[in-house]
C-alpha cells in the first residue's frame, strides 16, 4: 500500500474522534450513572477565602441572637410583686437558717472542752446545759452520774437558782420496766397572774415552791404500739416568797383564796396512763397518729384536807407533704377536779402557756381548772448534712387555747391565739433542740428548748 492510499484512513480516524467528543454524555438506557465522591462535591457553604474578623462576628451574632420578647401579660404583672414579697421571706426562712446551720455544724477539730466532756461521759459523769428545769427557771447546768447503771444520781442548778436533786434506779427488761426515784426540787421563781382567762399580764407575781416526792413506777408494753404505766408516790409541798425578786404573790393576792399558799400539803399520789403510738420515722420525718391519757389521784395525808384528780389527754398527728415538708397537729386538754376538802392547790391547776400548750404566751400565763389547746406547725427543711446525719428545718406555728372552770364554760373571749416561727435541729429520729419567736396579744416571746412536746 502506497502513501497516497493510507491518507484517507487517517481522515476517517480523525472524524470518529470528533464525533465522540461531541456525543451526548447521558448514559444509555439501563446503564448506571456514576455518582461523584463526597470530596468532589462543590463546597457551596465554605467560602473559598479565609473568613475576616467582621464576618466571624456576624456569624456569632446570628448564633447568639436572643429569643423573641413577647408582650407582658397578667403572669408578669402578678409575678413581680410576689417576688418582692417573697424575697425577704426566702432570706429569713430559708437562706439564713441554711447558712447558720452550715456554720454551726461545720467540722472542726475537738477543743479542750469537747475532749473533757467526752472523757467525763466515758467515765459515767455527764454534764448537760438545759434550757429549763422548771417554770421560768432559765438555763440550767445539769450533772448526772450513771457509771453504776441501773443506779443514777442527778443534780441541776439554774441561773435563777432553781434546783433539782434526785437519785434512783431504772430496771428495763424490754417489754416491761421498773423505776424508783427520790427527788427534791425548788422552783425559785414560778409566775402567777391570777385564776381565769381574764387575768391581767400586769398582775404577774412570783412564788417559790419547794417539793419532794418518792415514787415507784412500772410499765408494760402490751403490743408494739400500746404502752401502759402506773405508779404510787408520796408528795410534800411548801410555798414561800420567791428567790431573786421581791414581787411575791403574798403581797399581791389574797392568800385565803389560793389554797396551798399558806399551808404545807402532803399527798399520797396514784398514777395510771396509757399511750397508743402508731407513728413511724423515715428520713427525719415522723408520720402517723399517737394518743394518750393519764390520770393522777391525790389523797391528802395528816393535816392536808384535800382530795382531787388531774386528767390529761392528747392526740397528735403528723402528715408529711414530701421529703422536706410536714404538717404537725396536736390537741391537748387538762382537767382538774375537786373530790372534797379544801380543793385543788393553786400550783396543781391546769395551765395554758409555754411550749406545752401555747408558745406565744409565757409559761403558766393562764390558770384555771380546765385547759384546752390546739397546736399546729408547718415544718420545712432548709439544710441537711452531707451524710444525712443532721437536719435543720424552719417551722411556722399557730396555737389556739383557752382555760375555764370547765371545758363547757369556755366561751369565745376565753380563746387566746398565738403564732410565730422557729428553727429546729434534729437527727434522723430525734430532736436536738430548737429556737423560736412567738407573737400573742400581750407581746413577743422568745426562747430556746432542748425538747418539744410533739
Amino acid at each position: 500500500m502506497t502513501a497516497g492510499s493510507r491518507r484517507p484512513g487517517l481522515f476517517v480516524l480523525l472524524a470518529l474522534f470528533a464525533m465522540a467528543a461531541t456525543a451526548d454524555p447521558r448514559p444509555l438506557i439501563g446503564q448506571e450513572e456514576p455518582q461523584p465522591a463526597d470530596s468532589a462535591v462543590a463546597p457551596d457553604t465554605v467560602p473559598g477565602e479565609p473568613v475576616t474578623p467582621d464576618e466571624a462576628q456576624a456569624i456569632r451574632d446570628t448564633l447568639q441572637r436572643p429569643p423573641a420578647q413577647y408582650s407582658a401579660d397578667w403572669v408578669d404583672v402578678v409575678e413581680f410583686p410576689l417576688k418582692v414579697i417573697g424575697w425577704p421571706l426566702d432570706l429569713v426562712l430559708v437562706r439564713f437558717p441554711g447558712w447558720l446551720a452550715g456554720k454551726l455544724t461545720a467540722p472542726r477539730p475537738p477543743s479542750g472542752i469537747v475532749r473533757t466532756y467526752r472523757a467525763m461521759s466515758a467515765w459515767g459523769l455527764r454534764p448537760t446545759i438545759r434550757s429549763t428545769i422548771g417554770p421560768r427557771s432559765a438555763a440550767a447546768l445539769e450533772l448526772q452520774f450513771d457509771r453504776y447503771y441501773p443506779f443514777y444520781v442527778h443534780a441541776a442548778v439554774s441561773r435563777r437558782l432553781s434546783q433539782r436533786y434526785r437519785t434512783g434506779f431504772i430496771l428495763n427488761r424490754g417489754d416491761y420496766w421498773l423505776t424508783s426515784e427520790a427527788k427534791w426540787q425548788r422552783d425559785a421563781q414560778t409566775p402567777f397572774y391570777g385564776i381565769g382567762s381574764g387575768s391581767r399580764a400586769d398582775d404577774r407575781s412570783f412564788y417559790r415552791r419547794d417539793w419532794w416526792d418518792v415514787v415507784a413506777r412500772t410499765g408494760l408494753r402490751a403490743t408494739q404500739s400500746l404502752i401502759f404505766a402506773g405508779g404510787v408516790a408520796y408528795e410534800h409541798n411548801e410555798v414561800s416568797d420567791p428567790i431573786g425578786t421581791s414581787n411575791s404573790i403574798f403581797g399581791n393576792f389574797p392568800i385565803d383564796s389560793l389554797y396551798g399558799s399558806a399551808e404545807t400539803t402532803e399527798y399520797l399520789r396514784l398514777e395510771l396512763s396509757g399511750t397508743l403510738d402508731l407513728t413511724r420515722w423515715r428520713d427525719f420525718q415522723q408520720s402517723g397518729v399517737t394518743a394518750g391519757v393519764a390520770a393522777r389521784s391525790f389523797f391528802g395525808l395528816t393535816g392536808t384536807d384535800s382530795d382531787f384528780r388531774l386528767l390529761t389527754g392528747f392526740l397528735q398527728t403528723y402528715v408529711p407533704l414530701n421529703e422536706q415538708q410536714q404538717l404537725a397537729l396536736r390537741v391537748i386538754t387538762d382537767i382538774s377536779r375537786d373530790d372534797g376538802g379544801e380543793g385543788v392547790p393553786f400550783y396543781h391547776l391546769s395551765r395554758l402557756g409555754g411550749s406545752r400548750s401555747a408558745l406565744g404566751f409565757p409559761s403558766a400565763r393562764f390558770v384555771d381548772y380546765d385547759m384546752l389547746s390546739f397546736m399546729s406547725e408547718y415544718r420545712f427543711e432548709v439544710w441537711r448534712e452531707l451524710h444525712s446525719r443532721l437536719r435543720a428545718e424552719t417551722f411556722l406555728f399557730f396555737h389556739y387555747g383557752a382555760v375555764g372552770e370547765t371545758l363547757g364554760s369556755i366561751e369565745g373571749g376565753d380563746w387566746k391565739p398565738s403564732y410565730g416561727l422557729g428553727m429546729r435541729f434534729s437527727r434522723p429520729t430525734a430532736l436536738l433542740g430548737l429556737a423560736y419567736l412567738g407573737f400573742g396579744s400581750e407581746g413577743v416571746t422568745a426562747g430556746i428548748r432542748g425538747s418539744w412536746p410533739f
